[in-house]
This record gives C-alpha cells, sequence and structure tokens, in this order.
C-alpha cells in the first residue's frame, strides 16, 4: 500500500514538474514575443536591451534587471523595472497598467533626472509613425506617478531640482495636472544665484506635460482655460544672502476665453534689503520688511486691461497700503514683480494707513539734509499751512501727524500714463505745481 502511495505522489509531482516547465516555457516564448512587439511599436529609432527578463504570471508582468531604454536623444536606465499589462485584451503593447522603477535615471537634452523609486499607473508610452510626414501616433501620458528621492538638472534654467517626495496625476498632451512635492529645493549658481526651498508644494491646473516641452524644445507654452491653485508652504529664496521667506503662497485662478480672475496671497511674508527695490530699509532703521501681502484682480485677455478690486500690504512696524484701479498693458504679475514699466495708469486709488514707517522716513530725509527732526517735521507742517494746492495742505497735515489719520491718493490721467511716469511727476509736484492736473490728483485725510 505504502509503496503504491509512493508511487502515485512521485507521478503527480513528475506531471506537476513537466507542467510546470511547459508552463515557464510557454511565458518565456511569451515574453519574447511581447518584448519583439514592443520594440516594433516604439519605433526603428528605439534601443531596448537588459541583463535578465523574468515573466510573470501567463505573461501579465515582466521583471528587467539592468534595463536601458534609448529613444532618440533620450536615455533611460534603472537597476529593476517591473511592468504590468492592462487587464484588458487591448494589443496596444506600448500601454501599461503599472511599472515599478529602482534607482530611475533619465538623461535627454533637457536635462537629467534621478529617482530612488518610482511606480507608475496608466502610462502610455510616446510612439512614432513610421511614415515621417506623418504626425507622431502617441505621446507620453501617465495617469499618475509617485517617486522617492527625487535629483534633476534642468538644462533652460540651469537649476538643480530636488524632492524627497513626488505625486503626480493627468500627465500628457493637453492635459491639466496634479503635482504634489515635499521639501522641495531648486539652485541655479548662474549669476545671480537662487536658492530656493518650500516644505510642501501643491500645484493644480497646470498642463505639466506642456511646460516640460516648453522647456525641453522651446515651444511655446499656452495657458488654457481652466482653475488653477498653487499652495506652497515655508518659502525661502536666497542669493548670496537672504531675500525672501514666506509660511505660506496661496494662487487662485479662473481663465476664461476672455479673462482671467486670479486672487492670490502672501502669509508671513518677510523680504531683506539685498531684494530689488528694498535697500532703503536699513536707513530707515528696518532690518527687513515682515507682513501680509493680498491681490484680487481680473485680466482681460483682449485688451490687456487690468482691473485690480484690492492690492493690499499689510506690515504691522511699517504701515498699509491698499490700491485698486484700472491699468492696461498689465499682468497680475506686473502688480507682485518690478516688470511692469509698460503698466498703463487709467486709475487709482491708494489708501494708507501708517504704522511707524512714515516719521522714520521724515527722520532720514531730515538726517541726509543735515536738520534736526523736530526742525524739519516743523517745515513739513508750515507746508500745509502755505500751500495753495488744498491736495497739497491735506498732504503735508497728514505728514504731520501721519498716525492719526489715513491718507487717500486719487490718481487719474488725462490720458493713460505709465506707471513710473506717475512716479517720476509725484516726485516733481513740489517744484511744478500745475502737474497735479495732469495727474488727476486728488488727496484726502480721514
Amino acid at each position: 500500500m505504502k509503496k503504491n502511495v509512493l508511487v502515485t505522489v512521485s507521478g503527480i509531482a513528475i506531471l506537476g514538474g513537466i507542467a510546470w516547465f511547459g508552463a515557464r516555457h510557454a511565458e518565456h516564448v511569451m515574453l519574447d514575443k511581447g518584448i519583439e512587439r514592443f520594440q516594433q511599436a516604439l519605433g526603428p529609432d528605439v534601443s531596448f536591451t537588459y541583463t535578465r527578463a523574468k515573466p510573470g504570471l501567463l505573461g501579465r508582468s515582466v521583471r528587467f534587471d539592468g534595463l536601458v531604454f534609448r529613444q532618440g536623444p533620450e536615455t533611460i536606465t534603472a537597476d529593476e523595472a517591473e511592468l504590468t499589462k492592462p487587464d484588458t485584451q487591448d494589443s496596444d503593447v506600448t500601454r501599461i497598467h503599472h511599472l515599478t522603477f529602482h534607482n530611475f535615471q533619465l538623461a535627454d537634452p533637457a536635462g537629467s533626472l534621478h529617482l530612488k523609486s518610482v511606480e507608475m499607473d496608466g502610462l502610455a508610452l510616446p510612439t512614432k509613425a513610421e511614415d515621417p510626414n506623418t504626425p507622431g501616433v502617441q505621446t507620453l501620458s501617465i495617469d499618475h506617478a509617485q517617486a522617492t528621492g527625487l535629483h534633476g538638472f534642468v538644462s533652460s534654467l540651469q537649476s538643480d531640482l530636488s524632492a524627497d517626495t513626488a505625486s503626480m496625476d493627468n500627465f500628457g498632451a493637453n492635459e491639466t495636472s496634479h503635482l504634489q512635492a515635499r521639501n522641495v529645493q531648486l539652485s541655479t549658481d548662474v549669476s545671480p544665484p537662487r536658492h530656493i526651498k518650500a516644505e510642501s508644494v501643491v500645484v493644480d491646473g497646470v498642463a505639466l506635460a506642456d511646460l516640460y516641452k516648453t522647456l525641453s524644445t522651446g515651444a511655446p507654452y499656452t495657458t488654457r482655460t481652466t482653475t488653477r491653485d498653487i499652495s506652497i508652504d515655508k518659502l525661502s529664496i536666497d542669493g548670496t544672502s537672504p531675500l525672501m521667506r514666506a509660511k505660506r503662497v496661496l494662487s487662485h485662478a479662473n481663465r476664461t476665453d476672455t479673462n482671467e480672475q486670479e486672487v492670490s496671497s502672501i502669509q508671513g511674508l518677510e523680504l531683506y534689503p539685498d531684494v530689488p527695490n528694498m535697500g532703503w530699509m536699513p536707513s530707515l532703521g528696518y532690518d527687513r520688511f515682515q507682513g501680509n501681502v493680498v491681490l484680487n484682480n481680473t485680466f482681460t485677455l483682449k485688451t490687456g486691461a487690468l482691473h485690480v478690486e484690492t492690492f493690499s500690504i499689510d506690515s504691522a512696524n511699517m504701515g498699509r497700503l491698499h490700491i485698486n484701479g484700472e491699468f492696461g498693458q498689465a499682468s497680475s504679475a506686473s502688480m507682485l514683480t518690478d516688470g511692469n514699466t509698460d503698466m498703463q495708469v487709467i486709475s487709482m486709488t491708494m489708501n494708507y494707513i501708517d504704522h511707524g514707517l512714515v516719521p522714520k522716513a521724515l527722520n532720514a530725509i531730515a538726517t541726509a539734509r543735515g536738520l534736526p527732526p523736530q526742525a524739519f517735521l516743523g517745515y513739513v507742517q508750515a507746508q500745509s499751512a502755505t500751500a495753495q494746492n488744498p491736495a497739497y495742505a491735506s498732504f503735508f497735515h497728514w505728514l504731520g501727524n501721519p498716525g492719526k489719520q489715513s491718507l487717500s491718493i486719487g490718481i487719474k490721467p488725462t490720458q493713460p500714463m505709465p506707471l513710473m511716469m506717475v512716479v517720476a511727476t509725484l516726485g516733481n509736484l513740489a517744484a511744478m505745481p500745475e502737474l497735479a492736473q495732469k495727474l488727476g490728483l486728488s488727496v484726502q485725510t480721514h
């Protein structure tokens, strides 16, 4: 009896071994055919090599060791790669259900990228048509990707980029994406050097694939009609010295075919003297600006008109400036950067509440003129009594008592005037009072 059992068990084992060997052999045959079809689909300029390929069950997956993938000027390498085909009967071998890499590296003219690990879902690899006169059959697209240990170099920016973790959804041509990253750093050592860090970055509604194409080929980037949100936590920007700190940056924009509405804020903002146009702070006793910024505006795409509902700068130890108005040849960025030389002022109102900046500025002016601060203040107060123009009288009276009243200045030029010309005209009013009418200047205190 025991002998018969042993014979039976041995027979089952032998049959199982034969069946397993046959299945594995079939899987390898399927794998070889699949790789061959894969290479053919990608085109003749593709080189796809590996040191070992191990098929999964029924050929639904495959693991590669020492993978090297080259297409045109682009090279991808990985110590390990494992891909799973879609569950459907789709015969398109360039579509991958799930893909993982370990020690992933990419190099092309746009730059380089190294990832400790990366996982992708819903991947469609780029292919090319055999006829060179026919547009490409398919571009790279990814439904979802997440990576750790990211280090890269962006050639167009001459900058190094890194992040501890990053995840992305909807990467593809004409698709708006969602991106999240932790502990992000961007550094460039070309003049002027910049080192940017952020604890967290979230970007939603930007076409990242199109942006990558712009960076790699120089093709223009087209902003799409969509909603865009950006959130950045604990941002810092340094050059050879500190430039900027911000606890949180938020920006929401809604773009249609006709206009773009944007609401942005910077909370816990710090600006240092080496920031352009901020070098005056040490002379007034400030080592940096500390405060919050809010911008709410609507930009008309066809005419270039910018309606500013609110642009406020609030600093507890300087003051609060609130601006609203109508501008031409402008953009939202014009209000937040110094690239506004062409911006036209159609009408503008500025409301200011002082929190200590004005007395410091008057003291600095008095010191520069070699006058005692009190004597200079007396001179300013005297101007309010002798000024012929009511606007001047209100302004000089306020200068003598800035902490007790708010100042409101209205500007409505007889015709649109460049912002820099408005600033220069304001500076010449003392010598040429008649310019007030050209500016449409009004001054009120409350």
